[in-house]
């Protein structure tokens, strides 16, 4: 692809559609049903449409697009095989996560996965969030259309498994925003879902960032939690989760972001040992002038201007010690604290990185698998109560036959023939049409 093509991709999708809100409305008034709003009806019914998927799959194809060409300047990781591991972990998603998302639904029933998406309102710290929430279908339905590139399977085939994953995230989308549209991109790129009585909380509780020492402090912590949080992930997003922007009542903002810094599913997790499994921020801003924040459906922040972290002037930042830690036992830090996190957060990132660069490249690929597989599901089973049943009973993390089918071409060279269409065109979103055969 030349760098032309690629600067008409990414100004607009399919060369038509635009990014952000406006692109939004085209998409929507593309669509022939409603069914981009959940309602206590349509997140209850067993069977979706055939009509009512495609318009999904439409939205869908926009969607991941327009958060990837926001995303465009973030660049590869010279360590980490990311693409690889991802599109390998995508394929895996989609021939093994309806079973586990119809082996979740039947644990907790219809209405206690609705209630299971309502968890990042009540709740800090916690790796069930909307990043999760919308990876949960959309990252296997890319895994349907990287091996429907690659010959394995036909368009026509398994409408059932889409339709379970599409309703089990509108469930969990229905539950998070209480109804109406189910994506971030649908609401203005406005998620401000966390309860009030947190956001009294964090006001009460704040810090004005008064001092340089305080500052610097603070920009410290944030700069080694977030590094960390990346590094023991592989290298993706699912280390930190933004909420907000929440106005404040002297016309400021604040944004609300989870860290996640030590997770004991993985083999390197000793290398964090001591580390709380999540810190929170809650950071004021209070600009003097106009600033648009947006915060996208995989938790990530945008401001207009760029520059909106130099007009932050105040934290609260908070503790989570154990993933399972009753949400009432969060603590909050204090600077002392801060500053033993920091120097512990970069030991670890280094240790972290020393290990990594030891792997042979296969085994960093299969490490990033692992951990992108487990991320997308691990935290709704854990709360469920039925991780170890997917792990122990059902082989959760066992690699299918068809995804080590697809293993040998995404390493060696076919992805970058069959992604950017995929990913940047919606052509992984692939429709059925009247092919549809229940």
């Amino acid at each position: 692809m030349s760098e032309p093509d690629l600067a008409a991709i990414l100004e607009r999708y399919r060369g038509e559609v635009a990014p952000g809100s406006d692109g939004d409305r085209i998409m929507r008034g593309r669509l022939s049903t409603g069914i981009l709003d959940t309602t206590e009806e349509n997140v209850r019914r067993n069977r979706l449409s055939a009509e009512e998927i495609d318009d999904l799959l439409t939205y869908l194809g926009w969607n991941l697009w327009d958060q990837l060409a926001a995303r465009a300047t973030e660049g590869e990781s010279g360590l980490i095989p990311r693409q690889e591991y991802e599109t390998i972990t995508f394929v895996q998603e989609w021939h093994r996560f309806p079973l586990f998302i119809e082996e979740l639904t039947r644990s907790l029933g219809v209405d206690g996965v609705i209630d299971l998406g309502a968890t990042p309102r009540r709740e800090i710290g916690n790796k069930v969030n909307h990043l999760r929430i919308w990876a949960s279908a959309v990252c296997p339905l890319i895994g349907r259309g990287i091996a429907l590139a690659l010959g394995i399977g036909e368009p026509w085939d398994r409408i059932g498994e889409v339709n379970t994953l599409l309703q089990f995230m509108r469930r969990l989308h229905h539950g998070f925003w209480g109804g109406g549209p189910g994506f971030a991109s649908a609401r203005g790129y406005q998620a401000a879902v966390l309860d009030d009585s947190w956001i009294k909380r964090f006001c009460d509780e704040e810090t004005r960032l008064e001092t340089t020492d305080a500052m610097a402090t603070f920009r410290r912590f944030n700069g080694a939690t977030e590094l960390l949080g990346f590094l023991l992930h592989f290298d993706n997003r699912a280390g930190l989760c933004d909420t907000g922007p929440y106005p404040l009542p002297d016309g400021g903002f604040m944004i609300v972001r989870d860290h996640f810094l030590n997770e004991p599913a993985y083999w390197w997790s000793d290398a964090v040992a001591g580390l709380p499994h999540a810190v929170t921020q809650a950071m004021f801003f209070r600009p003097s002038d106009d600033i648009r924040v947006t915060i996208n459906d995989i938790g990530t922040t945008f401001a207009q201007p760029r520059d909106y972290l130099k007009h932050l002037s105040g934290v609260a930042v908070y503790a989570r010690d154990t993933w399972d830690t009753p949400v009432s036992a969060v603590r909050r830090l204090e600077a002392e604290e801060m500053r033993a996190i920091e120097r512990a957060a970069s030991t670890a990132t280094i240790e972290l990185y020393r290990r990594i660069a030891g792997l042979s490249r296969r085994d960093r690929i299969m490490a990033g698998v692992h951990v992108y597989l487990r991320e997308m599901m691990m935290p709704f089973a854990r709360q469920a109560g039925v991780w170890d049943h997917f792990v122990k009973d059902l082989q959760f993390d066992e690699i299918a036959p068809l995804t080590a089918q697809a293993y040998y071409p995404l390493v060696n060279g076919s992805a970058m023939q069959i992604l950017p269409p995929l990913f940047m065109l919606g052509d992984g979103f692939v429709k059925f049409g009247e092919r549809a055969c229940w």
